[in-house]
């Protein structure tokens, strides 16, 4: 990557970073065994933020000498009024590709998708099958108060989308996997198994599934439930500038704002942002501002225990920055943002999950949810979701609509069990907006005694 330094040279300020971003990115989209479309796309430019007289400035170019020959000063109207200058840490972070992307040929990755479009072709129920290929590699160099920090993480995404039908019901599902590396990202998803499996499973619900009525009850949250849970209903509105209103135009306010008791959860609750798990979607170990990265422990034994912070914002908290800025493109400014985000695991097993409950519902996946701007209240409709009798899954419950107050689900936590999975997810943020890579996951979760509806009955 080309040297920073003569760009760093020209903004000598008490606060300076300049960054030279890259995102080569490859992706394809398949219906029903055909190839749709593909595009090939390089993003590479640099930028320029520093801080000076309680300003702060930002500009960027496809072209460092338009940043090096002009002499406009680009302000950004914003709330920073201070800075932690914690020393910036020098050094370099890499994911390296077991297996290069290049060693699977397009015509290959073409076949490879038809193949798992045949596999599932003849289901009856099968009336559409999409499939979403991505490719990506992202590198940085980054000039930090004089540190220097190069990062390179390649990631690999797929997505599914299948309409299927059955007894009169349609239901489409939609699923995600992925991480850092390279095709071996791709051979460990075991793609054929689970594309045969959600179609079997969904089809199942649509032909057996019966109303589960609407009642307070027991619930058991699957993997994939409590990732989007982390992600929404903690992750979100513990960043700090969202806590302090600057994201209040483009995506809401925090509930930690007007919370009263720093009692959120049950003693169970631990939700952690860690950006330092290998292979992961949101994979860094020093962010943009040049801060080490660390786990960060939002909601601990169930007590609200740090937000994500950046250098800005946590000067108005009085305190350090814990590495949670992130751009993602050289044309965006670094911001507070999630990297992967996950309830902690306990020590049961999923039986032991299952055992107590005398009545319930396990729901595995969803095909909806929903949060209001304060990430307070939240809704998810289930798609493949069981009965519980007497601690065993039963038959299917058709569409059951799991709603409530995140501080009310979150003290309604009594226990999660010793798994921990995770799903990949683009979170959206910013104006302009900036779409970063994250994970988001967790182990099987249960809830006492809340409220189950009926789809469609408000």
């Amino acid at each position: 990557m080309t040297d920073l330094q003569s760009l760093y040279d020209k903004f000598r300020y008490p606060y300076v970073e300049v960054r030279r971003h890259i995102v080569s990115t490859f992706g394809m989209s398949f219906l029903n065994g055909r190839l749709m479309g593909s595009f090939r796309f390089t993003d590479d430019g640099y930028s320029v933020r520093y801080y000076k007289d309680g300003v702060l400035y930002f500009a960027s170019s496809n072209n460092p000498n338009d940043l090096l020959s002009s002499n406009k000063e680009y302000k950004i109207e914003g709330w920073e009024s201070g800075l932690d200058n914690t020393e910036p840490k020098e050094g370099s972070y890499e994911v390296k590709e077991g297996k290069p992307f290049d060693l699977m040929s397009v015509d290959e990755k073409i076949s490879f998708f038809k193949n798992l479009y045949e596999a599932v072709k003849d289901f009856r129920s099968v009336k559409s099958v999409s499939f979403f290929y991505d490719e990506s590699i992202e590198e940085k160099e980054i000039i930090v108060n004089g540190s220097r920090i190069v990062g390179r993480v390649p990631r690999l995404y797929v997505g599914m989308n299948l309409v299927l039908n059955e007894n009169n019901r349609t239901a489409t599902a939609f699923y995600e996997l992925g991480g850092s590396g390279g095709l071996e990202v791709l051979e460990r998803m075991n793609l054929n198994e689970v594309v045969v499996d959600k179609v079997r499973s969904v089809t199942e619900v649509l032909a057996k599934g019966k109303s589960f009525g609407e009642r307070t009850t027991d619930v058991v949250l699957s993997n994939m439930l409590t990732g989007i849970m982390a992600h929404e209903s903690v992750g979100h509105p513990f960043e700090a500038d969202r806590v302090l209103g600057r994201e209040f135009a483009q995506a809401g306010l925090s509930y930690l704002a007007e919370l009263k008791d720093n009692r959120i959860g049950s003693d169970v609750v631990t939700v952690i942002d860690d950006p330092t798990i290998p292979n992961s979607g949101g994979y860094y170990t020093t962010d943009d501002e040049g801060v080490e990265a660390r786990p960060k422990y939002l909601i601990k034994d169930g007590k609200v225990n740090e937000y994500l912070q950046n250098r800005f914002s946590s000067s108005k908290f009085n305190v350090k920055s814990n590495g949670s800025a992130r751009a993602a493109n050289f044309d965006r400014e670094p911001l507070i943002r999630m990297s992967n985000t996950f309830f902690k695991p306990g020590n049961m097993t999923f039986d032991e999950l299952l055992e107590d409950v005398k009545e319930g519902v396990y729901i595995k996946s969803y095909m909806e949810w929903n949060i209001d701007d304060m990430r307070l209240g939240q809704r998810y409709v289930g798609l493949e979701a069981y009965e519980i009798k007497n601690g065993k899954i039963g038959d299917p419950v058709l569409f059951p609509v799991f709603q409530g107050k995140t501080t009310e689900l979150l003290k309604a936590v009594d226990a999660v069990d010793n798994t921990l999975v995770f799903y990949p997810g683009t979170c959206g943020k910013g104006d302009p907006d900036q779409g970063i890579p994250v994970w988001l996951g967790g182990p099987n979760m249960r809830l006492r005694n809340v409220r189950i509806k009926v789809m469609g009955n408000e």
